[in-house]
């Protein structure tokens, strides 16, 4: 055989091996859509105080781009009262849409942390929901209302800009992967919340380098990469226990300071808040679950006692 024809079939041969060869999922066209679901009703004190609902809808992209829509509301622990203490948490309620990029970097080879920047615009007021979606669900189970919604922070424009950094160490010396430690650190500016925070989570089970971790709704950005590393290989099957703490310096919240520019009810802050949470992650081909318990310290200082909550998030990759 002539060279010019040797190379002919050698670049027909190349040809039809990469036509034969299973294209990968490119990033771009993976989706992930994640609920979670935030609420003291899950924690076994179950008291209807304080952080006592928060709800989101988060978008991911395989490119990097993420959106959400999330709501938050705050009570006072004494829902039956029309005229709440002025020394209790008011009430209050955060509605908001973020948008975001997200990036895992690339150091030389091991994708073992990432960087995200989110940007958050709604309202905090009554016109965030917070009253309707109580009530209404205080009507479906039966339960009484929350009497003192008449004397919640009124509108105001909520904007914030978050960023945040984890980066995963995997602590099996096998080489398998069934522990590993996930650092964090997040801050937090805007007319919402202006906090830094630093907190780990420590993990075990199987197929732990699938996931980043358990995010919370109010302290992590809506990234999730868990499209991108999902992508690459699909476990059958995954499970993982974790236990989690976090430090947050709070400037300023919301929740207990008012609003910004009118006048309004408000509590003096806990300027240091510790939060520590366990809980366990289920995932089954594209699907996971995860269920969690949270203690946190007083978030101001005439606060009865820690607050509990839980939360539920289901995650669907497609």
């Amino acid at each position: 055989m002539s060279p010019r024809r040797l190379i002919a079939f050698a670049l027909a041969t190349t040809a039809l091996r990469a036509a034969e060869a299973p294209v990968a999922s490119a990033p771009s066209s993976v989706w992930v859509v994640s609920l979670t679901e935030e609420n003291d009703k899950f924690a076994p004190k179950n008291k209807d105080r304080y952080y006592t609902q928060g709800l989101k809808l988060a978008f991911n992209r395989g490119d990097q781009s993420f959106f959400s829509v999330t709501q938050e509301i705050n009570t006072p622990s004494d829902t039956s009262n029309p005229n709440p203490s002025l020394d209790d948490m008011p009430y209050s309620g955060a509605l908001y849409f973020g948008w975001g990029y997200g990036k895992i970097l690339d150091r030389g080879g091991r994708k073992d942390c990432f960087f995200s920047v989110e940007g958050k615009l709604g309202v905090i007021g009554p016109s965030a929901g917070g009253e309707t979606i109580q009530n209404k669900f205080h009507d479906l189970i039966g339960t009484a209302p929350a009497a003192g919604w008449g004397t919640q922070i009124p509108d105001e424009v909520l904007v914030n800009v978050d960023a945040e950094f984890r980066r995963r160490f995997d602590l099996d010396a096998s080489g398998h992967g069934y522990r590993d430690l996930i650092a964090r650190a997040a801050v937090e500016l805007g007319t919402m919340r202006s906090e830094f925070l630093v907190g780990a989570q420590f993990r075990w089970g199987v197929n732990l380098d699938k996931s980043w971790g358990h995010s919370y709704i109010r302290h992590s950005n809506g990234y999730d990469p868990v499209a991108t590393l999902r992508a690459e290989a699909k476990p059958n099957f995954s499970y993982w226990a974790f236990a989690d703490t976090q430090l947050e310096v709070v400037v300023r919240n919301y929740a207990t300071d008012g609003t910004n520019f009118k006048e309004s009810r408000g509590v003096t802050r806990s300027p240091i808040v510790l939060q520590c949470a366990v809980g366990t992650t289920f995932q089954v081909y594209s699907c996971s679950a995860t269920y969690f318990i949270a203690m946190r310290t007083k978030e101001f200082e005439t606060q009865d006692g820690v607050h509990f909550f839980g939360g539920l998030k289901g995650q669907f990759l497609f």
